[in-house]
């Protein structure tokens, strides 16, 4: 019995012993049956049976990679590698393995190797090709996809990925089109319409790009940063209403992304809707407190509701974050020059330029402000110009230095610089004012009209805008529709008192002397402010009267209001020219220009009045500068014709008179002024057509001319 119990107990281990193939079939099995930790097990047994088994290796790697454990993967089929170096698949699968574990370099290494000895299909190239993308070797990745399209030029992802690449180098024209290929072939991938979208915005094509947000959020609603980016796109074509639907609903769906409370706080911030914008740039300076950005453009934001102490805070969190923040600095200089801290601006304005790249010009158009007000208008001049050379669409570059061409008086340039603002940004409603105050100065009173009319079509509710094309129509004695205008821009609830001065100038231009001084008067009652200016317009309403004594009343009383009004001693003057005490209009004409240079008509007029002193040396260089300043004013000429006529140079009195009508054969004070001048000389027939000319103009004055003269 003994001896059978022996037997007995060596049955099992012999009818259970296993070999190390045995173990490899087994491991193989359940491999095939998706078991691949039980596979890993018996592919070990194997390996610790016969640890030369190069399958089992192999086979065992296989496993390992498919439960993802990849740096086991890459031992086993390095120790295959090591038995069988010319094993190519040995190589492809470690370079897979490798690439799992984001060993970029060491997988493209085997992949090389692989494809060295003769592994040439499309994936090995697709694969190789996705190291070098994860290794940013964009370049190299395109090559490979290249070859793997080269191959199986029906792959939709080989597009895809190669667009991918194109558009890490920037090539977002091509990425589009291998975008276009991988949606002809799968037009069912989402991810692919996403990624054109954002090549289509990378180029401007704003439109574009939303078009294909719209598709990816319709394939897949839960795409968060879609959305996002589609509010991007909207914000760039300005539809801010758009875009802020998008950054909420996008919040909605992941509070989480990067830098969204931020754009949705600018977006918000170009509705105007300001108080909401800073709560939301709140939000997320929360969320990013050492971001210097966020504190910038609140600090705009506050900027824009006019709270300069806290936006002042913001710029100075945002340079303290950021020291060599170039932006802020600007932003910080701008909100300086409107508290007058001229110096401080210049000071970070210089900051701003230094630390940044200057790609738009708008730091040397923050400097150049700060130069202009500092009186610097060389140093203006040379920053506006920079400005514009970094960037020839920048319209504020071109309006800034149309204003300091204006303090030059450079008016022909700064109608150039205007016109330059203008083409750049047709909305610019300050370019069309300064334009046409521009083309005023020289004498374009049509053009100067034409451009105000323009500030008004684009900013209608800007009444001084009304009362600037208003003045211009009354100087071109269009009185009838600068009262139209006024009566438009008048309301009930008017608080302007010199809006109703102007409409007392045009009623007194159409020669309703009792309505234009009820013009006045109200004035005078409704703003304290347009006290001064009304008892001047009255002023030269009752000159128009005759009532010397009434108007020099009234000049006194616009005086003693107000000593800087130009314009009540140019009225002053005009009663001393008809009292013939020239001496003391021209005092007054110099008390006008030290007021204000720029009152240009003046010149003329007291050239006109040195004229009977004589003072021709003064004339002459008066009546000069008036045309150089204003060379379309016919005024000027029809004013150096009379002083002409009184130093008896008929032949030079004769040309301007001629020149007065051929700038502008609408003002009948130039047909009446040589007329009189023809009778004079003898010419009743050239006299007597001039002034029947100026009556059909509507010259009241031509009236008792044509009786007097003419019709006798």
């Amino acid at each position: 019995m003994k001896r059978l119990l022996i037997i007995i107990s060596f049955l099992p281990y012999l009818a259970f012993a296993q070999t190390a193939d045995e173990y490899l079939k087994m491991g193989n099995e359940k491999s095939a049956q998706k078991n691949y930790k039980g596979a890993v097990v018996d592919f070990t047994k194997s390996i610790q049976l016969n640890s030369n088994n190069v399958k089992a290796y192999l086979y065992r790697g296989n496993a390992n990679s498919n439960i993802n454990d990849y740096t086991a993967a890459v031992a086993d089929f390095t120790k295959v590698v090591s038995f069988d170096p010319g094993n190519a698949n040995a190589f492809y699968y470690r370079a897979n393995a490798n690439s799992n574990i984001k060993a970029y370099k060491n997988a493209i290494d085997d992949y090389t190797k692989a494809i060295s000895l003769g592994l040439r299909n499309a994936d090995i190239y697709h694969y190789r090709a996705n190291a070098k993308v994860n290794s940013a070797d964009y370049t190299g990745a395109i090559e490979d996809f290249n070859l793997a399209i080269g191959i199986t030029p029906g792959n939709a992802e080989l597009y895809e990925y190669r667009g991918v690449a194109k558009t890490n180098l920037n090539d977002n024209k091509g990425a589009i089109l291998d975008y276009d290929m991988a949606i002809k072939l799968n037009p069912a991938n989402a991810d692919v319409y996403y990624y054109r979208a954002n090549s289509k915005g990378t180029i401007a094509d704003y439109d574009g790009a939303i078009a294909d947000y719209n598709t990816t959020i319709r394939m897949n609603p839960r795409n968060a940063e879609a959305v996002f980016y589609r509010g991007n796109m909207k914000t760039n074509l300005k539809d801010y209403k758009g875009a802020i639907e998008d950054y909420k609903k996008a919040i909605n769906m992941n509070p989480k992304l990067p830098n969204l409370y931020y754009y949705l706080a600018k977006a918000i911030s170009n509705t105007n809707d300001v108080k909401e914008a800073i709560v939301y740039f709140d939000k997320a300076i929360a969320l990013d407190p050492t971001n210097a950005e966020l504190y910038l453009y609140r600090g705009i934001a506050k900027s824009k509701l006019d709270d300069k102490q806290a936006a002042m805070d913001d710029y100075n969190k945002a340079i303290e974050l950021k020291p060599q923040f170039s932006e802020a600095f600007q932003n910080r200089a701008d909100l300086k020059i409107s508290t007058k801290d001229y110096q401080g601006a210049l000071a970070d304005a210089n900051n701003a330029v230094s630390f940044g790249n200057n790609a738009d010009g708008y730091a040397y158009v923050t400097r150049a402000k700060a130069k202009t007000a500092l009186q610097d208008t060389t140093g203006a001049m040379a920053d506006f110009n920079s400005a514009i050379k970094n960037n020839p669409k920048n319209t504020d570059a071109f309006f800034g230095r149309g204003m300091v061409k204006i303090a030059l008086v450079d008016y022909n340039g700064a109608i150039a610089d205007f016109t330059k603002a203008i083409e750049v940004f047709p909305g610019n409603a300050d370019a069309y004012q300064y334009r046409g105050v521009s083309k005023s100065r020289i004498g374009d009173k049509d053009g100067a009209i034409a451009d105000y009319r323009k500030q008004i079509e684009i900013d209608p509710k800007n009444q001084q805008a009304y009362l600037r094309l208003s003045k211009v129509l009354i100087d071109d004695k269009n009185y009838t529709e600068a009262l139209t205008l006024l009566n438009k821009a008048i309301t009930p609830n008017n608080k302007d008192g010199k809006l109703l001065v102007a409409r007392g100038e045009a009623m007194n231009g159409l020669g309703d002397t009792k309505g234009a001084i009820a013009e006045y008067n109200k004035a005078m009652a409704l703003d304290t402010n347009a006290i001064s200016v009304a008892y001047s317009g009255r002023a030269n309403t009752k000159l128009g009267l005759k009532d010397y004594v009434g108007a020099e009343a009234d000049i006194d009383k616009a005086i003693e209001r107000d000593q800087n009004n130009d314009e009540a001693y140019f009225f002053r003057a005009n009663i001393k020219m008809i009292q013939k005490n020239y001496e003391g209009a021209v005092y007054d004409y110099i008390s006008v220009l030290l007021i204000n240079p720029d009152n240009i008509k003046t010149y003329a007029y007291r050239g006109l009045a040195e004229s009977y002193l004589p003072d021709t040396s003064g004339m002459q260089s008066d009546f000069n500068h008036g045309i150089k300043l204003s060379p379309k004013n016919e005024n000027n000429y029809i004013l150096r014709a009379k002083a002409k006529v009184n130093l008896k140079d008929y032949a030079g009195a004769s040309r301007d008179f001629n020149t007065a009508i051929e700038l502008n054969k609408k003002n009948y004070d130039s047909w009446l002024s040589r007329g009189l001048y023809k009778e004079s000389q003898g010419d009743k027939a050239g006299g007597c057509a001039d002034l029947n000319n100026a009556l059909a103009l509507g010259s009241k004055d031509a009236v008792d001319a044509l009786k007097r003269y003419c019709n006798k």
